[in-house]
Protein backbone atom coordinates (compact mmCIF):
# COMPACT_ATOMS: atom_id res chain seq x y z
CA UNK A 1 0.00 0.00 0.00
CA UNK A 2 1.39 3.42 -0.79
CA UNK A 3 2.25 6.67 1.52
CA UNK A 4 -1.38 8.38 -0.42
CA UNK A 5 -3.40 5.63 0.14
CA UNK A 6 -2.57 5.51 3.78
CA UNK A 7 -2.62 9.17 4.14
CA UNK A 8 -6.34 8.52 2.05
CA UNK A 9 -7.44 6.05 4.26
CA UNK A 10 -6.70 7.99 7.32
CA UNK A 11 -8.41 10.96 6.54
CA UNK A 12 -11.58 9.00 5.45
CA UNK A 13 -11.72 7.35 9.02
CA UNK A 14 -10.95 10.73 10.37
CA UNK A 15 -14.04 12.01 8.54
CA UNK A 16 -16.38 8.73 9.49
CA UNK A 17 -15.13 9.75 13.12
CA UNK A 18 -15.37 13.36 13.15
CA UNK A 19 -19.44 12.47 11.38
CA UNK A 20 -19.80 9.93 14.41
CA UNK A 21 -18.80 12.66 16.93
CA UNK A 22 -20.94 15.42 15.50
CA UNK A 23 -23.73 12.71 15.12
CA UNK A 24 -23.67 11.92 19.29
CA UNK A 25 -22.98 15.53 19.69
CA UNK A 26 -26.49 16.94 17.73
CA UNK A 27 -27.73 13.79 19.55
CA UNK A 28 -27.44 15.25 23.01
CA UNK A 29 -28.18 18.99 21.89
CA UNK A 30 -31.63 17.53 20.70
CA UNK A 31 -32.19 15.89 23.74
CA UNK A 32 -31.38 19.00 25.66
CA UNK A 33 -33.45 20.89 23.93
CA UNK A 34 -36.76 18.81 23.87
CA UNK A 35 -35.77 18.78 27.99
CA UNK A 36 -35.41 22.37 27.54
CA UNK A 37 -38.74 22.74 25.56
CA UNK A 38 -40.90 20.05 28.32
CA UNK A 39 -39.97 21.81 31.74
CA UNK A 40 -40.63 25.40 29.91
CA UNK A 41 -42.37 25.87 26.52
CA UNK A 42 -44.56 22.85 26.90
CA UNK A 43 -45.97 24.04 30.31
CA UNK A 44 -47.15 26.89 28.28
CA UNK A 45 -50.20 25.11 27.52
CA UNK A 46 -51.41 25.09 31.29
CA UNK A 47 -53.48 27.95 32.19
CA UNK A 48 -53.38 28.57 35.42
CA UNK A 49 -55.90 30.46 36.34
CA UNK A 50 -58.10 28.10 34.43
CA UNK A 51 -56.63 25.50 36.29
CA UNK A 52 -57.47 27.19 39.69
CA UNK A 53 -61.35 27.57 37.88
CA UNK A 54 -61.38 24.07 37.14
CA UNK A 55 -60.90 23.33 40.36
CA UNK A 56 -63.14 25.75 41.97
CA UNK A 57 -65.99 24.48 39.37
CA UNK A 58 -65.19 20.77 40.52
CA UNK A 59 -65.66 21.26 43.49
CA UNK A 60 -69.30 23.48 43.20
CA UNK A 61 -70.49 20.33 42.03
CA UNK A 62 -73.96 19.02 43.64
CA UNK A 63 -74.05 15.22 44.20
CA UNK A 64 -75.39 13.37 41.49
CA UNK A 65 -79.11 11.79 42.54
CA UNK A 66 -79.39 7.99 44.23
CA UNK A 67 -81.27 7.25 40.92
CA UNK A 68 -78.87 9.13 38.40
CA UNK A 69 -78.33 6.51 35.17
CA UNK A 70 -75.00 5.06 35.07
CA UNK A 71 -73.23 5.57 31.42
CA UNK A 72 -71.26 3.09 29.51
CA UNK A 73 -69.06 4.64 26.95
CA UNK A 74 -67.58 1.55 24.37
CA UNK A 75 -65.36 3.00 22.20
CA UNK A 76 -63.44 1.34 19.35
CA UNK A 77 -60.28 1.40 17.93
CA UNK A 78 -60.57 2.55 14.09
CA UNK A 79 -64.19 0.86 13.30
CA UNK A 80 -65.07 2.25 10.11
CA UNK A 81 -68.81 3.07 9.53
CA UNK A 82 -69.53 0.07 7.23
CA UNK A 83 -67.63 -2.31 9.74
CA UNK A 84 -70.63 -3.85 11.47
CA UNK A 85 -73.39 -6.04 9.74
CA UNK A 86 -76.62 -3.49 11.36
CA UNK A 87 -74.37 -1.10 9.57
CA UNK A 88 -74.75 -2.76 6.15
CA UNK A 89 -71.54 -5.33 6.15
CA UNK A 90 -72.13 -8.61 4.72
CA UNK A 91 -69.20 -10.52 5.55
CA UNK A 92 -68.44 -9.66 9.23
CA UNK A 93 -71.10 -10.28 11.81
CA UNK A 94 -72.26 -8.88 14.67
CA UNK A 95 -75.40 -9.98 16.28
CA UNK A 96 -74.69 -8.65 19.70
CA UNK A 97 -74.30 -4.94 18.44
CA UNK A 98 -77.20 -5.04 16.15
CA UNK A 99 -79.12 -6.57 19.14
CA UNK A 100 -77.91 -3.28 20.89
CA UNK A 101 -79.46 -1.22 17.56
CA UNK A 102 -82.34 -3.20 17.70
CA UNK A 103 -83.50 -2.66 21.48
CA UNK A 104 -82.55 1.19 20.99
CA UNK A 105 -81.48 3.70 18.79
CA UNK A 106 -78.59 3.64 15.70
CA UNK A 107 -77.58 6.81 14.35
CA UNK A 108 -76.47 6.66 10.91
CA UNK A 109 -74.78 10.23 10.57
CA UNK A 110 -72.31 10.37 13.58
CA UNK A 111 -68.84 11.54 13.68
CA UNK A 112 -65.90 11.69 15.66
CA UNK A 113 -64.42 14.93 15.68
CA UNK A 114 -61.23 13.96 14.58
CA UNK A 115 -59.94 11.70 11.90
CA UNK A 116 -57.38 10.44 14.22
CA UNK A 117 -57.52 8.99 17.88
CA UNK A 118 -55.87 11.52 20.28
CA UNK A 119 -57.65 14.06 19.31
CA UNK A 120 -60.84 12.40 19.21
CA UNK A 121 -60.52 11.09 22.35
CA UNK A 122 -60.52 14.44 24.21
CA UNK A 123 -62.83 15.60 22.41
CA UNK A 124 -65.06 12.56 24.09
CA UNK A 125 -63.80 13.02 27.39
CA UNK A 126 -64.10 17.17 27.10
CA UNK A 127 -66.70 17.84 24.89
CA UNK A 128 -63.74 20.16 22.79
CA UNK A 129 -62.88 20.54 19.81
CA UNK A 130 -58.98 19.47 18.87
CA UNK A 131 -57.74 22.71 19.26
CA UNK A 132 -59.23 23.13 22.34
CA UNK A 133 -57.57 20.93 24.08
CA UNK A 134 -54.06 21.23 22.67
CA UNK A 135 -54.44 17.93 20.47
CA UNK A 136 -54.61 18.93 17.15
CA UNK A 137 -51.35 18.09 16.07
CA UNK A 138 -51.69 14.29 15.05
CA UNK A 139 -51.60 11.92 17.90
CA UNK A 140 -49.28 11.87 20.42
CA UNK A 141 -46.23 9.24 21.73
CA UNK A 142 -44.41 7.26 24.12
CA UNK A 143 -42.28 9.03 25.95
CA UNK A 144 -38.45 8.20 25.00
CA UNK A 145 -39.52 7.78 21.25
CA UNK A 146 -38.10 10.20 18.36
CA UNK A 147 -41.14 11.40 17.19
CA UNK A 148 -42.27 12.56 20.93
CA UNK A 149 -38.76 14.36 21.12
CA UNK A 150 -39.68 15.94 17.96
CA UNK A 151 -43.20 16.94 19.08
CA UNK A 152 -41.76 19.20 22.04
CA UNK A 153 -38.96 20.39 19.10
CA UNK A 154 -41.97 21.54 17.57
CA UNK A 155 -43.71 22.94 20.34
CA UNK A 156 -46.49 20.88 20.39
CA UNK A 157 -48.11 19.12 23.53
CA UNK A 158 -47.66 15.23 23.87
CA UNK A 159 -50.35 15.29 26.98
CA UNK A 160 -53.62 16.28 27.53
CA UNK A 161 -53.59 19.79 29.52
CA UNK A 162 -54.03 19.61 33.43
CA UNK A 163 -56.71 22.35 33.18
CA UNK A 164 -58.80 20.28 30.65
CA UNK A 165 -62.26 19.02 32.71
CA UNK A 166 -63.02 15.58 31.33
CA UNK A 167 -66.66 13.86 32.31
CA UNK A 168 -65.14 11.69 34.58
CA UNK A 169 -63.50 14.28 36.71
CA UNK A 170 -66.56 15.74 36.87
CA UNK A 171 -69.19 12.71 37.40
CA UNK A 172 -66.32 11.43 40.50
CA UNK A 173 -66.60 14.87 41.94
CA UNK A 174 -70.64 14.49 41.88
CA UNK A 175 -70.26 11.24 43.54
CA UNK A 176 -70.20 8.86 40.55
CA UNK A 177 -67.89 5.51 40.73
CA UNK A 178 -65.41 5.98 37.92
CA UNK A 179 -63.46 3.27 35.97
CA UNK A 180 -61.38 3.19 32.64
CA UNK A 181 -60.39 -0.21 30.82
CA UNK A 182 -58.48 -0.22 27.40
CA UNK A 183 -55.98 2.72 25.47
CA UNK A 184 -55.79 5.97 27.22
CA UNK A 185 -53.57 7.66 24.31
CA UNK A 186 -53.54 11.52 26.04
CA UNK A 187 -50.25 11.31 27.43
CA UNK A 188 -47.93 9.36 29.27
CA UNK A 189 -45.97 11.73 31.82
CA UNK A 190 -47.08 11.61 35.73
CA UNK A 191 -49.63 13.15 36.58
CA UNK A 192 -51.21 12.80 32.83
CA UNK A 193 -52.32 9.43 32.89
CA UNK A 194 -56.40 8.16 33.66
CA UNK A 195 -56.06 7.95 37.69
CA UNK A 196 -55.11 11.73 37.09
CA UNK A 197 -58.02 12.62 35.15
CA UNK A 198 -60.94 11.84 37.08
CA UNK A 199 -60.79 7.69 36.76
CA UNK A 200 -60.82 5.98 39.96
CA UNK A 201 -59.52 2.70 38.45
CA UNK A 202 -57.85 2.12 35.43
CA UNK A 203 -56.86 -1.41 33.66
CA UNK A 204 -55.12 -1.05 30.03
CA UNK A 205 -52.45 0.29 27.73
CA UNK A 206 -50.92 3.69 27.55
CA UNK A 207 -50.72 3.80 23.82
CA UNK A 208 -51.89 2.40 19.85
CA UNK A 209 -50.69 -1.11 19.45
CA UNK A 210 -48.46 -0.69 17.53
CA UNK A 211 -46.17 1.79 19.54
CA UNK A 212 -43.26 0.40 21.57
CA UNK A 213 -43.29 0.57 24.80
CA UNK A 214 -46.56 -1.04 25.38
CA UNK A 215 -46.60 -1.96 29.05
CA UNK A 216 -49.96 -3.06 30.75
CA UNK A 217 -51.28 -0.91 33.74
CA UNK A 218 -53.27 -1.68 36.72
CA UNK A 219 -53.88 2.35 37.52
CA UNK A 220 -50.33 3.98 37.53
CA UNK A 221 -48.44 0.85 38.21
CA UNK A 222 -46.89 -1.59 35.47
CA UNK A 223 -48.90 -4.17 35.74
CA UNK A 224 -47.34 -6.51 32.67
CA UNK A 225 -43.92 -4.65 31.14
CA UNK A 226 -42.92 -4.65 27.55
CA UNK A 227 -39.74 -6.66 27.52
CA UNK A 228 -39.72 -6.65 23.56
CA UNK A 229 -36.41 -5.36 22.24
CA UNK A 230 -36.53 -2.31 20.58
CA UNK A 231 -35.51 1.46 20.73
CA UNK A 232 -36.81 5.46 19.68
CA UNK A 233 -37.69 4.50 16.47
CA UNK A 234 -39.69 1.20 17.11
CA UNK A 235 -43.30 0.13 16.89
CA UNK A 236 -45.05 -3.21 15.44
CA UNK A 237 -47.38 -2.17 12.79
CA UNK A 238 -48.39 -5.72 10.85
CA UNK A 239 -49.37 -9.18 12.78
CA UNK A 240 -47.15 -11.15 10.80
CA UNK A 241 -43.84 -8.86 10.95
CA UNK A 242 -44.18 -8.48 15.08
CA UNK A 243 -41.66 -6.57 16.80
CA UNK A 244 -40.00 -9.84 19.13
CA UNK A 245 -41.23 -11.63 21.85
CA UNK A 246 -41.38 -10.41 25.18
CA UNK A 247 -44.47 -8.36 24.92
CA UNK A 248 -48.33 -8.62 26.14
CA UNK A 249 -50.40 -10.95 24.56
CA UNK A 250 -52.58 -8.75 22.45
CA UNK A 251 -54.78 -12.17 21.50
CA UNK A 252 -55.87 -11.94 24.73
CA UNK A 253 -56.38 -7.82 25.23
CA UNK A 254 -59.92 -7.58 23.97
CA UNK A 255 -60.98 -10.81 26.38
CA UNK A 256 -59.28 -9.04 29.63
CA UNK A 257 -60.40 -5.59 28.84
CA UNK A 258 -63.98 -7.26 28.83
CA UNK A 259 -63.50 -9.30 32.56
CA UNK A 260 -61.96 -6.09 34.13
CA UNK A 261 -65.25 -4.35 32.73
CA UNK A 262 -67.54 -6.89 34.31
CA UNK A 263 -65.69 -6.44 37.34
CA UNK A 264 -65.86 -3.12 37.67
CA UNK A 265 -69.69 -2.98 36.89
CA UNK A 266 -70.72 -5.70 39.28
CA UNK A 267 -68.49 -4.07 42.15
CA UNK A 268 -70.40 -0.77 41.28
CA UNK A 269 -73.96 -2.11 42.13
CA UNK A 270 -76.23 0.37 44.55
CA UNK A 271 -74.10 3.64 43.16
CA UNK A 272 -73.79 5.44 39.79
CA UNK A 273 -71.33 4.44 38.17
CA UNK A 274 -69.54 5.44 34.77
CA UNK A 275 -67.16 3.13 32.76
CA UNK A 276 -65.07 4.08 29.91
CA UNK A 277 -64.40 0.93 27.68
CA UNK A 278 -61.69 2.15 25.11
CA UNK A 279 -60.84 -0.84 23.29
CA UNK A 280 -57.21 -1.60 21.72
CA UNK A 281 -58.69 -2.93 18.42
CA UNK A 282 -59.23 -3.33 15.55
CA UNK A 283 -56.64 -0.36 15.35
CA UNK A 284 -53.56 -2.38 13.56
CA UNK A 285 -51.43 -4.70 14.34
CA UNK A 286 -54.49 -7.40 14.30
CA UNK A 287 -54.78 -9.64 16.73
CA UNK A 288 -57.54 -11.85 16.69
CA UNK A 289 -58.46 -14.32 20.12
CA UNK A 290 -56.75 -17.67 20.03
CA UNK A 291 -60.08 -19.09 20.63
CA UNK A 292 -62.14 -17.48 17.36
CA UNK A 293 -58.97 -16.90 14.94
CA UNK A 294 -59.77 -17.92 11.66
CA UNK A 295 -63.57 -18.11 11.89
CA UNK A 296 -64.50 -14.79 10.56
CA UNK A 297 -65.69 -14.54 6.51
CA UNK A 298 -63.95 -10.60 6.83
CA UNK A 299 -60.88 -12.66 7.39
CA UNK A 300 -58.16 -11.63 10.08
CA UNK A 301 -59.79 -7.85 10.85
CA UNK A 302 -63.38 -9.81 10.41
CA UNK A 303 -62.11 -12.21 13.64
CA UNK A 304 -60.86 -9.22 15.55
CA UNK A 305 -64.20 -7.31 14.84
CA UNK A 306 -66.53 -10.33 15.83
CA UNK A 307 -64.04 -10.61 19.30
CA UNK A 308 -64.97 -6.96 19.92
CA UNK A 309 -69.07 -8.08 19.08
CA UNK A 310 -68.72 -10.89 21.89
CA UNK A 311 -67.20 -8.39 24.40
CA UNK A 312 -70.00 -6.23 23.40
CA UNK A 313 -72.68 -9.06 24.08
CA UNK A 314 -70.78 -9.95 27.68
CA UNK A 315 -71.00 -6.01 28.96
CA UNK A 316 -74.71 -5.79 27.92
CA UNK A 317 -75.56 -9.49 29.50
CA UNK A 318 -73.88 -8.52 32.95
CA UNK A 319 -75.78 -5.48 33.08
CA UNK A 320 -79.19 -7.46 32.63
CA UNK A 321 -77.85 -9.84 35.31
CA UNK A 322 -77.23 -7.64 37.55
CA UNK A 323 -80.76 -5.43 36.72
CA UNK A 324 -78.95 -2.45 35.59
CA UNK A 325 -80.28 -2.32 31.94
CA UNK A 326 -83.21 0.16 32.43
CA UNK A 327 -80.88 2.50 34.29
CA UNK A 328 -77.65 2.71 32.27
CA UNK A 329 -76.95 4.41 29.37
CA UNK A 330 -74.84 2.63 26.85
CA UNK A 331 -73.13 4.03 24.16
CA UNK A 332 -71.04 2.13 21.57
CA UNK A 333 -68.55 4.18 18.82
CA UNK A 334 -65.39 4.56 17.19
CA UNK A 335 -62.49 7.24 17.44
CA UNK A 336 -62.39 7.91 13.64
CA UNK A 337 -63.03 6.32 10.29
CA UNK A 338 -62.17 3.18 9.20
CA UNK A 339 -58.07 2.31 8.51
CA UNK A 340 -57.25 0.76 5.23
CA UNK A 341 -58.58 -3.15 6.52
CA UNK A 342 -61.85 -1.94 7.44
CA UNK A 343 -64.66 -0.56 6.05
CA UNK A 344 -66.06 3.09 5.16
CA UNK A 345 -69.20 1.47 4.03
CA UNK A 346 -68.88 3.06 0.78
CA UNK A 347 -68.02 6.54 2.02
CA UNK A 348 -65.48 8.54 0.17
CA UNK A 349 -62.43 8.60 2.48
CA UNK A 350 -60.40 6.65 5.81
CA UNK A 351 -58.57 7.57 8.58
CA UNK A 352 -56.32 10.38 8.23
CA UNK A 353 -58.47 12.45 5.94
CA UNK A 354 -61.75 14.85 6.82
CA UNK A 355 -63.83 13.52 4.14
CA UNK A 356 -66.58 11.19 5.63
CA UNK A 357 -64.82 7.81 5.54
CA UNK A 358 -62.30 9.34 7.84
CA UNK A 359 -64.93 10.76 10.71
CA UNK A 360 -68.12 8.97 10.30
CA UNK A 361 -68.42 6.11 12.44
CA UNK A 362 -71.01 4.00 14.24
CA UNK A 363 -73.10 5.29 16.99
CA UNK A 364 -75.40 2.70 18.97
CA UNK A 365 -77.40 4.27 22.40
CA UNK A 366 -79.22 1.52 24.33
CA UNK A 367 -81.44 2.65 27.22
CA UNK A 368 -84.48 0.52 27.70
CA UNK A 369 -87.57 1.98 28.98
CA UNK A 370 -86.04 5.39 27.43
CA UNK A 371 -85.11 4.86 23.77
CA UNK A 372 -87.50 3.15 22.21
CA UNK A 373 -86.71 -0.11 20.70
CA UNK A 374 -85.52 -0.27 17.29
CA UNK A 375 -85.18 3.43 15.98
CA UNK A 376 -82.71 4.83 13.38
CA UNK A 377 -81.57 8.93 13.90
CA UNK A 378 -79.99 11.05 10.53
CA UNK A 379 -79.58 13.32 12.79
CA UNK A 380 -75.84 14.77 12.22
CA UNK A 381 -74.15 14.60 15.56
CA UNK A 382 -70.44 14.58 17.27
CA UNK A 383 -68.46 12.63 19.86
CA UNK A 384 -68.23 16.29 21.75
CA UNK A 385 -71.66 15.78 22.73
CA UNK A 386 -71.46 13.12 25.23
CA UNK A 387 -70.31 15.50 27.64
CA UNK A 388 -73.07 17.50 27.66
CA UNK A 389 -75.45 15.10 27.21
CA UNK A 390 -74.48 12.67 30.22
CA UNK A 391 -73.78 15.97 32.30
CA UNK A 392 -77.46 16.96 31.90
CA UNK A 393 -78.52 13.17 32.19
CA UNK A 394 -76.76 13.30 35.64
CA UNK A 395 -78.27 16.94 36.41
CA UNK A 396 -74.87 19.00 36.55
CA UNK A 397 -74.14 22.09 35.04
CA UNK A 398 -71.45 22.68 32.53
CA UNK A 399 -68.49 24.87 33.43
CA UNK A 400 -68.80 28.52 32.50
CA UNK A 401 -64.66 29.51 31.77
CA UNK A 402 -64.54 27.67 28.53
CA UNK A 403 -66.27 27.01 25.29
CA UNK A 404 -67.68 23.51 25.57
CA UNK A 405 -68.53 22.50 21.57
CA UNK A 406 -70.52 19.70 22.18
CA UNK A 407 -74.69 20.25 22.67
CA UNK A 408 -77.44 17.94 24.93
CA UNK A 409 -78.68 15.87 22.55
CA UNK A 410 -80.29 14.00 25.47
CA UNK A 411 -83.87 14.40 23.78
CA UNK A 412 -83.26 13.62 20.00
CA UNK A 413 -81.64 10.32 21.35
CA UNK A 414 -85.08 9.50 23.10
CA UNK A 415 -87.03 11.38 20.53
CA UNK A 416 -86.19 11.39 17.19
CA UNK A 417 -88.17 14.02 15.85
CA UNK A 418 -86.28 16.48 18.08
CA UNK A 419 -83.92 17.32 15.60
CA UNK A 420 -80.78 19.96 16.73
CA UNK A 421 -79.82 22.04 13.91
CA UNK A 422 -75.95 23.09 14.41
CA UNK A 423 -73.16 23.02 12.13
CA UNK A 424 -70.51 20.72 12.55
CA UNK A 425 -66.58 20.99 12.07
CA UNK A 426 -63.93 18.83 10.61
CA UNK A 427 -60.53 19.24 11.77
CA UNK A 428 -57.28 17.96 9.82
CA UNK A 429 -54.91 15.90 11.47
CA UNK A 430 -51.72 18.23 11.25
CA UNK A 431 -53.94 21.69 11.51
CA UNK A 432 -55.06 23.54 14.09
CA UNK A 433 -57.79 25.24 11.81
CA UNK A 434 -61.04 23.47 10.70
CA UNK A 435 -61.07 22.10 6.76
CA UNK A 436 -64.80 21.54 6.58
CA UNK A 437 -68.04 22.42 7.96
CA UNK A 438 -71.24 19.99 8.12
CA UNK A 439 -75.50 21.70 7.66
CA UNK A 440 -77.87 19.74 7.68
CA UNK A 441 -77.32 17.80 4.14
CA UNK A 442 -74.73 19.68 2.77
CA UNK A 443 -70.87 19.59 3.45
CA UNK A 444 -68.44 22.41 2.11
CA UNK A 445 -64.43 21.62 2.09
CA UNK A 446 -62.50 24.53 2.61
CA UNK A 447 -60.10 23.44 -0.06
CA UNK A 448 -59.64 20.03 -1.85
CA UNK A 449 -56.15 20.57 -2.92
CA UNK A 450 -56.07 17.40 -5.13
CA UNK A 451 -57.42 18.97 -8.27
CA UNK A 452 -54.34 21.46 -8.95
CA UNK A 453 -56.85 24.25 -8.19
CA UNK A 454 -56.99 25.76 -4.58
CA UNK A 455 -60.82 25.61 -4.22
CA UNK A 456 -63.92 24.80 -2.43
CA UNK A 457 -65.99 21.43 -2.58
CA UNK A 458 -69.78 21.38 -1.46
CA UNK A 459 -71.34 17.84 -1.29
CA UNK A 460 -75.02 17.08 -0.88
CA UNK A 461 -74.40 14.13 1.83
CA UNK A 462 -78.23 12.90 1.49
CA UNK A 463 -77.63 12.10 -2.69
CA UNK A 464 -74.32 11.84 -2.91
CA UNK A 465 -70.30 10.38 -1.70
CA UNK A 466 -68.63 13.87 -1.74
CA UNK A 467 -68.33 12.94 -5.57
CA UNK A 468 -69.62 16.14 -6.94
CA UNK A 469 -68.94 19.80 -6.32
CA UNK A 470 -72.51 21.46 -6.37
CA UNK A 471 -71.26 25.35 -5.39
CA UNK A 472 -72.56 26.57 -8.97
CA UNK A 473 -76.11 24.44 -8.64
CA UNK A 474 -76.71 25.67 -4.73
CA UNK A 475 -74.11 29.32 -4.53
CA UNK A 476 -76.16 30.62 -1.95
CA UNK A 477 -75.34 27.52 0.48
CA UNK A 478 -71.59 26.93 -0.48
CA UNK A 479 -71.55 31.03 0.23
CA UNK A 480 -73.08 30.74 4.02
CA UNK A 481 -70.99 27.52 4.77
CA UNK A 482 -67.87 29.15 3.54
CA UNK A 483 -68.55 31.94 5.69
CA UNK A 484 -69.38 30.35 8.54
CA UNK A 485 -66.10 28.09 8.36
CA UNK A 486 -64.28 31.03 7.65
CA UNK A 487 -65.67 32.83 11.17
CA UNK A 488 -64.54 29.93 13.01
CA UNK A 489 -61.07 29.33 11.51
CA UNK A 490 -60.72 32.89 12.67
CA UNK A 491 -62.00 31.96 16.25
CA UNK A 492 -59.62 29.34 16.69
CA UNK A 493 -56.71 31.61 15.77
CA UNK A 494 -57.90 34.05 17.94
CA UNK A 495 -59.04 31.93 21.08
CA UNK A 496 -57.44 28.34 20.24
CA UNK A 497 -57.73 26.95 23.96
CA UNK A 498 -61.41 28.06 24.08
CA UNK A 499 -61.22 30.27 27.09
CA UNK A 500 -64.11 32.36 28.19
CA UNK A 501 -62.98 35.85 29.90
Amino acid sequence: MTKTAVLRGLKWAALIAGTLVLGLLAIALLGLAGRYIQVTLFDLDIAPEHLQQKQEYLDALPKAAADAPNFVVIFFDDLGWGDLSSYGNQLIRTPHMDRAAAEGLLMTDFYSASPVCTPSRAALLTGRYPPRTGTDRHVFFPEGSLIALIRRMMGWPNRLPKDEITIAEALRHAGYKTGMVGKWHLGGQEGHKPNDFGFDSWYGVLWSNDMYPLHLYRDGDIFQEDKRPGGWMSGEWDETKPLGPGGIDQTELTQSYTDEAIKFIESSAGKPFFLYLAHTFPHVPHYPSSEHAGTSEGGTYGDVVEDLDRSTGAIMDALDRLGLSDNTVVFITSDNGADYNGSPGGLRGRKQEIYEGGQRVPMIVRWPGQIEAGMRSSMPAMNIDLFPTMMRLSGLPLPADRIIDGVDISEPLRQTDRVIERELFYFPTLRTLPGAIRHNEFKYLYNTGNTGRARGHLSRLDKDGEAHELSARHPGIAERLSTSLDAMRTEIEANPRGWVD
